[in-house]
């Protein structure tokens, strides 16, 4: 979960620098400590195991043969525990990140609806976000249903337009002249 803030941070930085430019010895630095950033989550990674690792010898070179051989079978079936539980959890996310696509929502949402192996409460989360998205979507909509009409252009509807003002006319504002005044249009594009 933290892994995941973590880059929900990054890509916020990220958007927010998007319209930055950057020198190369800006970018240098940048990358230099986004790097330092990830060799030191993997060192406190690999020291968490190391730590785990020693304590556990440190359990076991205390006990007889019969009681260490009994730990270290403790040890794998929690071992084998934790990894059935991760295999559960992937296996949830894969299957709800399916719903979340079919019902219309980004498939990215499932790190936010998955917290656990329960795909019951997943789908319940997902019944809420589901309801408050498409209110969320519904009240803008209606927000902007609401607001006044665009104002339709009547430029050159007169006939009072030059090759100049035509030139820098977009390409939509050129076709409106097309289908409104087309004797014009034609004349200023010389056809």
């Amino acid at each position: 979960m933290e892994d995941n803030q973590n880059v929900n941070v990054e890509q916020e930085e990220l958007e927010t620098n998007e319209n930055k430019t950057y020198t190369q010895d800006e970018m240098l630095a940048l990358i230099q400590s986004e790097t330092d950033k990830r060799v030191a989550q993997a060192l406190k990674t690999q020291q968490k195991k190391f730590e785990k690792e020693m304590a556990k010898n440190k359990s076991l070179s205390a006990l007889d043969e019969e009681g260490r051989a009994k730990a270290e079978k403790d040890m794998r079936i929690q071992e084998l525990e934790d990894q059935l539980q991760q295999f559960r959890l992937t296996n949830t996310k894969v299957e709800i990140g399916k719903v979340l696509s079919n019902r219309g929502l980004d498939a990215n949402l499932v790190d936010y609806v998955v917290v656990s192996d329960d795909a019951d409460e997943a789908m319940e989360r997902i019944e809420k976000l589901d309801k408050i998205f498409k209110n969320m979507v519904k009240i803008e909509i209606e927000k902007r249903l609401n607001t006044s009409n665009p104002k339709v252009s009547t430029v050159g509807l007169d006939g009072q337009i030059t090759k100049e003002q035509f030139n820098k006319m977009t390409i939509q504002q050129q076709t409106d002249l097309y289908k409104n005044n087309k004797d014009l249009y034609m004349q200023l594009t010389n056809k």
